[in-house]
């Protein structure tokens, strides 16, 4: 994944949208606990965090917000000044022990989408150890995205295998799944938790344009370690017109510009770690 946290922070309104989303919907039933200690998992930039968790969160008595990446978490901690608030870079397939019972709540959006299958049972086990019992965990994660097929079509091509080859790397272990909830909640199950909900769901979102959309795409792409700066503005067309190609893409052109409608699904689930 792309470890550009400014070009994220810009491009990350869809994380934004559906965190919202979710949240609004979900909320009451997670019964947040006073004073309790909480965990955003994946963290990246801290956007979300900042602007669609924080604001929802009651008195709490502390935040971990954490990713494996240290760029990320450089650029989180700049965003915070509160000192119930601590930034931290881990990695939740190799989680800090030191976190074991720890936390109350922990959130994650579209980090364990990122995450190997093979890894999966790992992660949620460690999720599952840095709970409190009665604590709970609450996720989102990505199914199937036009992303997806987008790479897929510029690697088949072969025009671009070397620039797209990190992208393999955050192919979501579900997109390919008949039964993507029944393959969450199986790994959950198989964790220790009890699986209160884990909803699929199809949504919408809508670009601005197509170099809005780009900006979306290079957040995620790696481009610039395997492509020379030569490369990059050949492989910018490349990449607009797989996206006009895109099955999962609506491009409305309008007399005040363009928007681009982003076809995707996505996972819902909350799991207790039982008393």
């Amino acid at each position: 994944m792309n470890e550009d946290p400014l070009l994220y922070s810009k491009s990350c309104q869809m994380q934004k949208f559906d965190a919202n989303h979710f949240l609004d919907t979900y909320f009451e039933v997670l019964n947040l606990k006073k004073d309790a200690t909480i965990l955003d998992v994946g963290a990246g930039d801290a956007s979300v965090t900042l602007e669609s968790l924080l604001p929802r969160l009651p008195n709490f008595k502390k935040l971990v917000v954490s990713d494996k990446s240290k760029k990320m978490v450089d650029f989180a901690r700049n965003r915070f000044h509160d000192e119930r608030i601590e930034t931290v870079q881990m990695d939740i397939v190799d989680y800090n022990k030191s976190f074991k019972g720890y936390f109350d709540h922990i959130f994650s959006f579209f980090c364990f989408n990122l995450i190997p299958q093979v890894n999966t049972p790992q992660a949620l086990q460690n999720v599952f150890e840095m709970l409190k019992p009665g604590g709970n965990f609450f996720a989102t994660v990505i199914v199937n995205v036009p992303f997806f097929e987008i790479c897929d079509s510029m690697t088949e091509e072969n025009k671009w295998p070397p620039a797209m080859v990190g992208y393999k790397n955050v192919i979501s272990p579900y997109r390919d799944s008949d039964n993507p909830e029944e393959k969450l909640t199986c790994f959950l199950k198989d964790a220790g938790f009890d699986v209160q909900f884990c909803k699929y769901e199809e949504r919408k979102f809508t670009y601005g344009g197509l170099n809005e959309f780009l900006d979306h795409g290079l957040s995620i792409v790696p481009i610039g370690k395997v492509v020379s700066q030569d490369e990059r503005a050949k492989f910018v067309e490349d990449f607009k017109e797989a996206v006009k190609k895109c099955s999962l893409v609506g491009i409305d052109e309008r007399s005040d510009g363009e928007q681009v409608h982003y076809f995707y699904s996505v996972l819902v689930a909350c799991a207790l770690k039982p008393v």
